[in-house]
């Protein structure tokens, strides 16, 4: 007991216990700087997950722009081959008819497509769909290989000839003709329906929109 009293001894002891004590403050402010790191660390990782999810949001006029720089587009082509008869008559001398007719053939094609600059998009988030408005299909062109004309019959009469008006007006009720057995054979159905595939198609690219269904109207 004797040897603690020591002053030699005094000053150890003083000296381990200063060490001590400074060894825990150390230790605990260590510990206390650590902690904000976690929470900015925490902080920049709920940033990153963030930013993923923005990376896979397509805004809907993305698309829209997309399939209206399409501009009109043949979607459907009707071939054809066909006979016609042109008949030009006239009264001579209001007596009797002086009749001059023509049966020929051409062949050629008729096309129809829509105007996908007036495609409207609308994209409903809660349901999950995409409504796509599609005008409707028209003809577009009827075309005519005039290389391909052929004469069957002819008859012209010597007081009403066939002139070259007569053979254009001819070459213009051939391509009205070939436009309605077009339409009676629904080139214009058929053109919708592709339209329709090829927008589905379109749209389908966008990955973030792979789980929206998609409703297509024909807007009339």
């Amino acid at each position: 007991m004797n040897e603690l009293k020591k002053p030699q001894n005094i000053v150890y002891l003083a000296v381990i216990g200063a060490a001590f004590l400074l060894s825990l403050i150390l230790c605990l402010t260590f510990i206390s700087k650590r902690e904000p790191a976690s929470d900015e660390a925490a902080e920049t990782a709920t940033v990153v997950k963030k930013e993923d999810k923005v990376l896979v949001t397509v805004n809907v006029e993305t698309v829209e722009d997309g399939l209206r720089d399409m501009g009109t587009l043949i979607t459907q082509e009707y071939y054809f081959s066909q006979v016609e008869k042109y008949t030009k008559s006239k009264k001579i001398a209001w007596v009797f008819d002086s009749t001059s007719e023509i049966a020929y053939g051409y062949d050629g094609t008729v096309t129809a497509g829509i105007d996908f600059t007036k495609i409207e998009l609308e994209k409903d988030e809660e349901n999950k769909t995409v409504k796509v408005t599609i005008p409707p299909s028209e003809i577009q062109n009827v075309d005519i290989d005039t290389s391909s004309f052929r004469v069957y019959s002819e008859k012209d009469s010597l007081w009403n000839p066939m002139k070259l008006e007569d053979y254009n007006l001819s070459l213009q009720e051939f391509e009205k003709a070939a436009e309605k057995k077009a339409l009676d054979s629904g080139i214009l159905e058929r053109s919708d329906e592709q339209a329709k595939l090829l927008i589905n198609g379109f749209i389908r690219n966008y990955s973030a929109l792979s789980d929206y269904d998609i409703e297509m109207e024909v807007k009339r």
